[in-house]
């Protein structure tokens, strides 16, 4: 297969900002279709990006047989369902995060795509970029020894809109689903071990019901911590600290890095190290590594029991925040 044919399913800000420069971009990957609740929308965004076809819904979208892989940013609550109907219709499919909304969903949804022997991957783009991919290196090492506290925020100011399903609890809105999920993700995996126990305090939209910042307590197995902020009602953050036995990790735009150099810097008692990373779109990489393995068969870094891990983790730490209980993770 010289190209990987690509639909989008739903004309998202993030697809338009994002993902669409990005195929554009990425080696081997075509994009062919998008499809849209309302046919007239779908044709305008084809007109306005040059995409070759559009689709009147999501389902005659999938009922292509030309599109390959699909791009699913719909909102959280409809991933499961239309990433089970896309995989059962042959599509690879990269689904924006969260995944699920809970691990359940996640696990239904990677069966799914094995019983139909396709690709299902999270859309975590910083995972991807030489930023993270940097800094886990870095900590792997034990150059600042044993690992102990992960520090993380990732926090901004988002304005109300009745259209926005951030802000809509139903459709899985609020700070944790929706921002939360970068920290607890970047913690679970420079640990390397899912947490035994969290606890979460959030400030919540009494009109609304969703929850618009939250402090997060993950324990780790060991003793170990990660303290998280996210929010939807506070000044942008977009930071990483990790703290060992002999020093320390500080990763500024650790989800937000864009397209400059970010310098990652590493601290040992008085010494202090700066190690610039160079400029890279993580999106292009996510998609390079995405069709690498539907096209090579090569391995992915996030598949089922990560996906299901922080589905599940992100549940527990609603509920946490809602019960004012410490959830522990059996």
């Amino acid at each position: 297969m010289k190209n990987l044919r690509w639909g989008i399913l739903g004309c998202a800000r993030i697809a338009e900002r994002a993902l669409i420069p990005a195929l554009r971009q990425a080696k081997g990957a075509e994009l062919l279709g998008i499809a849209a609740r309302d046919a007239s929308r779908a044709r305008e965004w084809a007109v306005r990006h040059s995409i070759p076809r559009s689709y009147p819904d999501y389902a005659a979208l999938l009922d292509d047989p030309d599109i390959d892989a699909i791009y699913l940013p719909l909102p959280n609550h409809l991933h499961a369902a239309w990433a089970i109907r896309a995989a059962r219709a042959g599509k690879h499919v990269l689904c924006e995060k969260p995944l699920a909304l809970d691990g359940r969903e996640a696990a239904r949804m990677f069966l799914a795509a094995e019983r139909a022997g396709v690709r299902l991957l999270e859309a975590f783009m910083y995972r991807f970029h030489p930023l993270f991919e940097t800094a886990l290196r870095l900590a792997d090492k034990s150059g600042i020894g044993e690992i102990r506290t992960v520090r993380s925020a990732f926090t901004f100011r988002i304005a109300s809109g009745a259209e926005d399903y951030r802000w809509n609890p139903a459709m899985g809105g609020g700070s944790i689903y929706d921002v939360g999920c970068y920290p607890v993700h970047a913690a679970r995996t420079i640990f390397h071990e899912e947490p035994v126990s969290v606890f979460a305090r959030a400030r919540f939209d009494k009109k609304r019901g969703i929850d618009l910042g939250a402090a997060l307590l993950l324990e780790f197995p060991g003793g170990r911590q990660a303290l998280l902020d996210c929010a939807f009602d506070a000044s942008f953050q977009s930071e990483l600290e990790i703290a060992g036995s002999d020093g320390r990790i500080i990763v500024p735009r650790a989800y937000s890095a864009k397209h400059f150099d970010v310098p990652i810097e590493v601290r040992k008692g008085d010494d202090a190290r700066t190690i610039l990373v160079p400029a890279a779109n993580a999106y292009v990489r996510m998609i390079g590594r995405f069709q690498d393995a539907i096209l090579h068969g090569r391995p992915l870094c996030c598949g089922l029991a990560d996906a299901r891990g922080n589905a599940r983790l992100l549940a527990a730490a609603l509920r946490s925040a809602k019960s004012g209980r410490v959830v522990r993770m059996a």
